[in-house]
Formats: C-alpha cells, structure tokens, sequence
C-alpha cells in the first residue's frame, strides 16, 4: 500500500519541506503485455490498474496501438482508489509504451479538485514505472478549488521514467478558484527521469491566493533529472514558483539541455518566484546548457524593482549550492539572470537567439542540440544504449571504432547503420557494418562479437566465470568473464536500495566453496582454479522504521528520519515498540536527542535546575546542554523538562548544538531581526532544515511534535 504523497505535502507545509520516501514490493515474476486500440481497452486497463492487477509489477507491458479520441469520456485519472485516510490503494508499475499515439479531447475539467482524486492527470501516481511515446491533447479549465498535483501524463511520478512524450493541455482556471498544488507535464517528480518531452499547453493561474508549483514539463522536481526537455506553452500566474521547465527544483534535482520559447507574464508584487526555466531552486540543484527564449511581459507586474524573484533563468535560490553553467535568456530591462546568482545565465538579444550561430554557441559550450534547416532548435533524438560484448573477456587492448571514430562501451547512439571496426591483440580485425534497429521502447541493443586467436603459442587455458541469473535486488558482476588458473578475480556487489547483501559464494566445478577475500566498498576477490566457477548471492531486506517502531509507516516523510535516529541509539522510543510520532516533543526529549546525536558525552557537573531531578532520564543531557551554551533553562532556576517543545526552541537548540551564522537573514514576517532565534532561523531554512509554514511565516511558536523534532534533527546533521 502507498501512502498517497498529494495529501502529505499540504500536511508537512505547516512544519517543513517535503521529504517523502516510496517503498516497493519485490517485483512479480509474472509478466504481462496487454495492446490497447479502442477506448474500452483503454478504459478496461484503468478498471485493472485500480483493482490492483498492475501493483509492483514492473515487468508489465502496456502497449497502446491506435489513437484514440476520448470525446464524451469524463475522465478519472488510472490509479486513482485511495482510502479514507488518504493511502493510494493501488498503482500503475509496468511499462506504458504510446509508441507515437495520441489520447485526444481528454475530459479533466468535471474531475479536478475533488477530493477522491488528490493526484489527477492521465495517470494518477506511478511508482516504479516507464511512460514513453505518448501525447496528451485536452484543456483543463478550472472550477472545483482544492490541493491537488495536476500532471498531465501523471500527477505523481516516484522512482519512475517519462520519456518523448508530448503534453498540449492548457490550463485555466476562468472561475479564479482558490486552487492549491502542482501543474505540468508531470505535477511531482520524485527519484524520476523525465526526458525528450514537450509541452504545448498554455498556463494560466489568476487567483492571487493559489499556491502552486507549476512548470511545463515538471511542477516539483525531487532527486529527479529532466533533460533534453522543450516548453512552448505561455505561463501567465501569480503562483508561488513557476518555471518554463520546472516550477520548484529541490534535492539535488537537474534540468540540463531543456529550453523554453513560451511567452513569461508574472503576476502581483514580486512575492513569487518565476523563472524562464525554473521558478524556485534549492540546495545541491543543477541548471545547465538551458535557455529562455520567450517573451516577459512585464505589464501586469507591480513589483519594486530591482526585481528579486524574477529571473531569465531562475526566479528564486533558497540554498547557496545550486550549479549553474551555460545557460542564456532573452535580454529584457530589469530582468536578470537571477537576482541571487547573476551568473546563472547570459542575456542575450531574442533575435540573436533565433539565429543558427547562437545554436552553435550553446552547443560549442557543452549543449546537446539538434536543429533543423531554418536553426529551429529540435529535442536531440533518443539515444539507443548500445553494449558491444567482446569475447573472451582476457583479450587485451580491445579498440572498438564506430564510424572511424574510437568509443567506449556502452556507447549512445541513435538508430541507423554504422560501420564498426574491432581490433584486439593476437586476434584478426573485424570490420563490418550494424545496423541499430532496437525497439524503440527500450532504447537498448546488445552486439555480441567473438574473437579466436589469429596466431601464437600462448597454451594456458581459460576458464569460464559464470554469475548466477536468478539472483534478485541486486546485482552482482565479474571483472572478466574467463581467467587462467592462478588470477585474481574480483567481484563487484551492488543491493538495491533498501537491501544489503545476505550471502556471496564461489563454488567451483565441484561444488566446493572458494575463499573470498572482501576488499570493501562491495567489492572481493578470489584465485582461479583450473575448471570454471559459479558465482553466487543473495540479498536481505534492510530494516526500516517500521521494523523498530509498529507505528512509524515505511512511506511516511519522518521515516528516514527515525530510522537514522534508532540506528544510531538517538531514540528508543516511548515503549512497547512505539516511537510516538505525533505525541509533544518535550524541552527534556529535544536536548536528550541532541544529547546522544553528540555521542552522550559525559558533562563536567550536573546542573542545578529546581524542576530536573539527579536520577531523570535527561538529567545529563540538561548539564550537557547548559555546560555547551545551547540551553540557560525558561528563568527562575527551572528548565520546564515537561514543556512543550516550539519551532523557535527547536531551530535554536540545533543552531547552538552544531550550527554556524549565515549571512542571509530570516525572511519571516514574524520573525523579528532582533529576536533571540533569527539567526538561528536563517541558519536552518539556509541549510534545508525549515521553509516555514507558508504564507512567509515560520510560525516560532507553534509546538512541534516527535516526529517533526526528529526529521530537523535528521536534516540538521545530514547537512553538517
């Protein structure tokens, strides 16, 4: 069961930024391959991907062969059956191949907004899935207010990949409802490739109190790249980021090779952020070979200038660490680069940007572009994932040429016909023409070639090194596949996420086990004997939250966060196998926290507090605590252990523990420059511990609870 990541980002908005986390199930071994080319196909599959039938079932092919014409549908979005309590209930995992078609006039007006359908688009969230050769066309003309992540192709995308497909979907909201949430090809992207994509469709939020993250191609993106990636669609809003490719880029998320030619026209005060290719960008982020070459117009804008979230390139940064290199935007008066990073981007005149030598220049540089004989720039074509596989594996210095031109393997190459060359010691050449004709789902081809000795004496034998095909959650590979008795072969082991490796055996040819010696970092090797050898493995779940704590669900956003926490004896919870999530965070429970994250180090002399006993719990953390500046207790002589816990305490007691002075200040309306707590505010939002609470507050005086408490604690000291 998925907990449903729409509902939980308005929840988390009173405390922090989002950090959700998807669990999957291994995948089914049964595989599935469906073609749909009739809208009662299309229809009957919805139906099955809400009964369940597609849940974690990654090896599902969903093949979609004719065009289909959805007028007089009203549409409900396939995998969209959450329960009461807001858990998704069942999801689409497989494969969705469009192959070029088209889903037409597709009805998401009569649905948007309502409450069943928290995440809204063709698909309502996606886990572990490839989306690839589809285009929607429809309108979405808003009337239902609410909080939802709107993607046309998918509202929620975790852990998945999106690729040539194409959204022309406008978006209105004509009845100016107070709507909430995402809008774009993809509403949230999280742990997602997104990539050869394009949207057609125009934007356009009126409401001056509608929150949302909208983008042409991605609305949030989260540990998540989007690359070779267009946006001709115009965006008019008052939203609070939106970007012509992305409208919040957070977490170590990309966006390289995208452009955008729509026509930009901001909204309000210069309370938003908007950007020409990303509205907001966060900590770790990176934009590169990116332009803006849409008109701003600047008619509606009422903001002071120098504008300070409007941006050719970036709207607004909310941490010093973003990467920018080689990007350019259409020069307009008052608007730069980006008000923070003036160096994101390089203006540039609209009409030198039409022009094929500007096409050069960006590519010189490092962009990837393709155009066409007028210098309009086109998408680069998908990449095919070649591997040329020479055997046997010992042959030395192997130079394999594509085309006259030396290449590495695996090489990307588009499909066509290559001329290949292939020359290896002690063995003839081989030249000869291939032809890459892979299926233009999967993008891949393999080119098996086999070499025997063109001459000499060498007379020692090879054996073959055979690694086990059944082995799941991870992988594990060889340095060679054949080697003579007496080598060192070394063998490489990667789990997958969320698994660690149980058991890795050799055996040889007789079934006796060889020794292994573990070199770290994944890695051990073995001495050949004279006969082949069988590589075997196998991986164990690793434990979760939920493992040491019955009421700490393994998708929810302070899951990571308390894991981190008990690993690391931070908490033991509140008894019998709970951790207490939305209980208080006392004053005694934060310093304790802070206490053993320190390494529970011994304080010089207890202290003298009226209301904190000798033999408490925390007792040693209160000295600690005082000893090290990061607590003088509430006034006269009592520390109120029993108090609850407030944001402003919590980022002040992590700020004295670990932090250090930034030199941005807290942008809060209620937070006062001279408060005992500003700077540790400003330290927190600058090193991604707190945004706030919305609406340019940060609520200091809000209580917290232990689940809250522990994620600062967990962001605080992944940052330090």
């Amino acid at each position: 069961m998925k907990k449903r990541i729409g509902s939980l980002l308005l929840i988390l908005a009173l405390c922090f930024t989002l950090l959700p986390s998807a669990a999957f199930a291994e995948e089914n071994e049964q595989s599935s391959k469906i073609s749909i080319t009739t809208v009662d196909e299309l229809l009957q599959f919805a139906k099955a991907v809400d009964n369940g039938e597609y849940d974690d079932k990654t090896d599902a092919v969903v093949s979609l062969d004719a065009d289909l014409d959805l007028t007089g549908v009203t549409w409900t979005p396939i995998g969209s059956k959450f329960d009461t309590d807001g858990n998704l209930l069942h999801y689409f995992s497989g494969k969705f191949y469009g192959n070029g078609h088209t889903i037409s006039n597709l009805d998401f007006s009569a649905n948007y907004g309502k409450t069943e359908y928290p995440s809204f688009g063709f698909f309502s969230e996606v886990y572990g899935a490839e989306i690839s050769g589809l285009t929607i066309q429809g309108n979405l003309d808003v009337s239902n207010a609410g909080y939802v992540y709107f993607g046309t192709v998918a509202g929620v995308a975790a852990d998945s990949k999106i690729f040539d497909c194409v959204s022309d979907v406008s978006f209105t909201d004509t009845e100016r409802a107070d709507i909430n949430g995402t809008v774009a090809m993809c509403g949230y992207a999280i742990n997602s490739t997104i990539e050869y994509c394009q949207n057609k469709g125009d934007f356009s939020v009126m409401k001056d109190t509608s929150q949302f993250w909208m983008g042409g191609i991605a609305g949030l993106a989260e540990n998540s790249t989007v690359q070779y990636c267009a946006n001709t669609g115009d965006m008019t809003s008052w939203t609070p980021s939106s970007g012509g490719i992305v409208g919040q880029l957070i977490q170590n998320s990309k966006v390289i090779n995208c452009y955008s030619t729509g026509k930009m026209a901001p909204l309000g005060k210069g309370t938003t952020d908007f950007g020409g290719i990303a509205g907001a960008v966060g900590k770790g982020t990176e934009i590169r070979h990116c332009y803006f070459a849409g008109e701003v117009d600047l008619s509606q804008y009422t903001a002071t200038k120098p504008y300070t979230r409007l941006g050719g390139i970036a709207g607004g940064v909310s941490s010093d660490t973003p990467v920018f290199e080689n990007n350019y935007f259409v020069e307009t008066e008052n608007v730069p680069a980006c008000s923070k990073y003036t160096e994101a981007g390089t203006a540039k005149s609209l009409k030198y940007m039409e022009t094929e030598d500007f096409f050069n220049e960006i590519t010189a540089a490092g962009g990837n572009y393709r155009f066409n004989s007028n210098g309009t720039p086109l998408l680069p074509a998908p990449k095919y994932t070649v591997s040329f596989v020479v055997t046997p594996a010992e042959l030395t210095n192997v130079v394999i040429k594509v085309n006259g031109q030396e290449v590495a393997s695996p090489v990307g190459l588009e499909a066509g016909t290559y001329a290949v060359e292939v020359s290896a010691d002690n063995c003839e050449v081989f030249n000869s023409n291939i032809t890459i004709t892979a299926d233009t789902a999967t993008h891949t081809q393999t080119i098996t070639m086999t070499y025997r000795s063109s001459g000499g004496d060498d007379s020692d034998p090879t054996y073959a090194i055979e690694v086990g095909e059944d082995i799941r959650n991870g992988t594990v590979t060889a340095n060679r596949r054949y080697a003579e008795r007496g080598d060192t072969v070394t063998i490489t082991v990667k789990p997958d996420d969320g698994f660690k490796l149980d058991d890795l055996t050799v055996t040889d040819k007789n079934g006796n086990e060889l020794k292994l010696t573990d070199k770290g970092n994944g890695k051990y090797t073995f001495k050949m004997p004279a006969g082949k050898v069988t590589v075997s493995a196998t991986f164990a779940p690793e434990k979760t939250a939920a493992d040491y704590f019955a009421d700490v669900p393994a998708n929810s956003y302070y899951a990571d966060a308390v894991l981190w926490a008990a690993k690391n004896g931070i908490t033991g919870g509140i008894g019998n196998g709970l951790f207490g999530p939305n209980q208080p965070c006392t004053r005694a429970q934060i310093v304790t926290f802070l206490w053993r994250a320190a390494g529970s180090p011994e304080p010089k002399t207890m202290s003298s507090f009226a209301d904190v006993s000798m033999d408490a719990y925390y007792a040693k953390a209160v000295a600690w605590a005082v000893e090290n500046g990061i607590t003088t207790g509430t006034g006269d002589g009592k520390f109120s252990p029993d108090a609850t816990c407030t944001r402003a305490q919590s980022v002040t007691f992590l700020f004295r523990a670990i932090g250090k002075l930034v030199d941005s200040k807290a942008e809060f309306s209620d937070v006062l420059t001279d408060s005992y707590y500003a700077n540790a505010v400003a330290w927190a939002v600058e090193n991604g511990v707190t945004n706030g609470i919305g609406d340019g507050l940060f609520g200091p005086n809000n209580s917290c609870t232990r689940a809250q408490i522990v994620t600062f604690l967990f962001r605080a000291y992944q940052g330090k």
